[in-house]
């Protein structure tokens, strides 16, 4: 009888030991298993790469040019339009239509008041127009109006330190109604203005900056990718891109006055980004936009939805 005790002790501890094995086993496994899982996730999140939004990489190729072309419109029908260049082989000839932009009257400023390399037209009517250009004989900065739309044209040397402009020779500097002022990057290549105080400078590293006490300050910078061009708008700026994902020719963006970039329209244009850096324009009135890139100056009516 002790004996089949004794076996039967046997057995029973034999069992509880094979018991205690497997779930000791059970545990192990539960308790490994998340860190399997938890390894296995990590790799992806690890190995995927933040998503950049592909139109930045696409304008930044594209880096504007002193603007050849410029513009300035005075409703749906009147505008004037100047080429620009060296100084003093760029004569100032500039044209206005009445019309659309179906013809346009060629103007000679350059004969009367020895200006040459037009840098800003500051228009009012189809009978008065100002500008900033370059003297003929020193390529000083010169400031030139007509009351007779454009047959003829006087120099005014007063009213050239009251005027904003950036001399072709020291991009670095702007300035303002209030004198010379450091500009906010090492060559600004276009000036947006909306009154005595307030500017958008257009750098060529494709930064855009804004003053609101002429110069004597400027806003953080704001990349708008493939800027070329800037315009005053109301409330705020308005400017011209090439090179967008969005966009198959130039991209109308609309800056806000803290210069917060909002694409509104688009010009097709078959000229590459590259051929359009520097030669386009844009303006607009209160009911017309008007866009001269390349060889093409169009308008629209509403928004830049459509051009005619």
């Amino acid at each position: 009888m002790s004996v089949y005790l004794a076996v039967g002790a046997f057995i029973a501890v034999d069992i509880f030991l094979v018991v205690l094995a497997l779930g000791s086993h059970q545990v192990e496994t539960k308790a490994s298993a998340p860190r399997t899982t938890s390894t296995i996730a990590a790799v992806p999140r690890a190995s995927t790469p933040t998503a950049t939004p592909t139109v930045i990489p696409a304008a930044e190729l594209i880096l504007p040019l002193p603007p050849t072309r410029l513009l300035g419109a005075v409703d749906e029908n009147t505008a004037w339009r100047g080429v620009t260049g060296d100084c003093p082989s760029t004569p100032a000839s500039p044209e206005l239509t009445t019309d659309g932009g179906a013809t346009w009257k060629t103007t000679d400023a350059t004969g009367p008041a020895n200006v040459t390399a037009l840098q800003r037209l500051m228009v009012t009517s189809a009978s008065v127009i100002e500008m900033v250009g370059l003297t003929e004989t020193d390529c000083a900065p010169e400031f030139v109006k007509t009351y007779v739309g454009g047959d003829n044209y006087s120099s005014y040397p007063d009213k050239i330190n009251g005027a904003w402009y950036v001399d072709p020779a020291d991009r670095a500097t702007v300035h303002s109604p209030v004198g010379d002022a450091k500009a906010p990057c090492d060559a600004v290549v276009t000036l947006a203005v909306r009154d005595d105080e307030s500017a958008a400078a257009l750098c060529a590293d494709g930064l855009v900056f804004a003053t609101a006490d002429a110069a004597r300050t400027w806003s953080e910078p704001s990349r708008a990718p493939g800027v070329m061009n800037l315009a005053a708008a109301e409330g705020g700026y308005l400017a011209a891109a090439v090179g967008t994902v969005e966009c198959d020719g130039v991209q109308l963006l609309m800056l806000t006055a803290a210069l917060a970039p909002s694409p509104f329209g688009c010009y097709p244009s078959t000229a590459s980004p590259a051929k359009l850096s520097g030669n386009v324009t844009v303006s607009e009135t209160a009911d017309t936009m008007w866009l001269w890139a390349g060889d093409s100056l169009a308008r629209s009516a509403d928004g830049g939805a459509t051009w005619k």
